[in-house]
């Protein structure tokens, strides 16, 4: 991690936020609470402002509220946004698939879904201009929402990591493509989308020369694949399939998983012996065979690239600190909305706080 003089000011605006974060024992408070309207008055004790004046139904707004405000601040602050800002990005991807698929279950299906659905403002791009260029994807909207790379136009990797838009419109008009290629199974758009932000991560950090962040990236890719092989056993998918659902731009020899994927439990997880995360997969795996339960082997290894990007927040100057404060509001906001939705369901405490055990001990 080196020393960047640039980051002086964000980082330490960093340090004062990070005392207002929620801490285990207000978690605690929340879990505890005997329901959802209690539950909201204790959140808004906290930076979650907006639930002093929403009612606990309305929790999606409450949290998105408070990320789309931190995001704000910091992007606000920082000499660099596009660094800071590069898990941020995941947002535009995922509203890009909520576009997509809206448009093109109406197109083929004849399935009218709610604008918006599944759209938020926690992206660094304006959600109604990516409405506009995917109509112009699938509907055929005006030509010039989506403008085509000049062909042979050369962009430095600066330039390509810099221009968010184009590598989200690169990404959608990939995913629909491998929707048509694949029986219009809408799985494909997340699937594209999801890889494609990972290319994106990966030459956001190549372009700064950021060693932390391409580290983090890495893991994140690889605890992501862990975490997809897992679910795609579970369920039965084939390693073609798989293929289409691992990310890219990890350290795990691709080839080498998918060669086992299809073996026995016992053979297919010692394939992680002989990896970084050998220690962390078999934490996951007692978890998870202790408790009979998936969200416990998920659990285990969010904690994983939690620890990993909490690394980060030991500089004492540079980027890495505001990325790992982000980070730990991204999962901050995860916890609350769970602990929510347990509350909206009325389910006991003891099952809140067994279905969160590990992720924010």
């Amino acid at each position: 991690m080196g020393f960047d003089g640039r980051f002086a000011y964000v980082v330490g605006r960093v340090r004062a936020l990070e005392n207002r974060m929620i801490d285990q024992a207000r978690f605690n408070r929340m879990i505890d609470a005997e329901g959802p309207e209690e539950l909201a008055r204790i959140v808004s004790e906290t930076e979650y402002s907006l639930a002093r004046d929403l009612g606990p139904e309305r929790y999606e707004e409450i949290i998105d509220g408070e990320l789309t405000r931190v995001h704000a601040v910091i992007e606000g602050i920082s000499p660099d946004p596009v660094l800071t800002g590069v898990f941020r990005a995941r947002h535009d991807f995922d509203n890009m698939k909520a576009h997509l698929k809206a448009r093109l279950a109406r197109r083929d299906r004849g399935v009218i879904v709610e604008e918006g659905s599944g759209v938020t403002r926690l992206g660094r791009l304006d959600p109604a201009r990516l409405g506009a260029i995917a109509d112009a994807l699938v509907l055929g909207g005006e030509d010039d929402e989506v403008e085509a790379e000049p062909e042979g136009e050369y962009m430095s990797v600066r330039q390509r990591a810099d221009d968010l838009e184009g590598a989200v419109v690169e990404a959608a008009r990939r995913a629909v493509l491998a929707y048509e290629a694949n029986g219009r199974d809408p799985q494909y758009v997340d699937l594209v989308l999801d890889r494609e932000s990972f290319e994106y991560f990966y030459h956001v950090a190549r372009s700064r020369r950021a060693d932390f962040l391409i580290d983090l990236v890495q893991a994140t890719a690889d605890l992501t694949n862990i975490l997809i092989c897992m679910r795609l056993r579970l369920i039965g998918k084939p390693a073609d399939f798989a293929r289409d659902a691992l990310l890219p731009r990890g350290t795990l020899d691709i080839e080498a998983l998918l060669a086992v994927y299809s073996e026995p439990d016992d053979a297919f997880w010692s394939f992680f012996k002989r990896t970084r995360y050998d220690r962390l997969v078999e934490q996951a795996l007692t978890a998870w065979r202790g408790s009979g339960s998936l969200s416990a082997f998920e659990n285990a290894i969010r904690a994983g690239l939690a620890r990993e990007a909490a690394t980060g927040g030991m500089a004492d100057m540079g980027y890495e600190p505001v990325l790992a404060y982000l980070m730990a509001r991204e999962g901050e906001a995860d916890i609350l909305r769970r602990i929510f939705v347990g509350k909206m369901n009325r389910l006991p405490s003891e099952v809140i706080r067994e279905r969160l055990c590990g992720v924010y001990a």
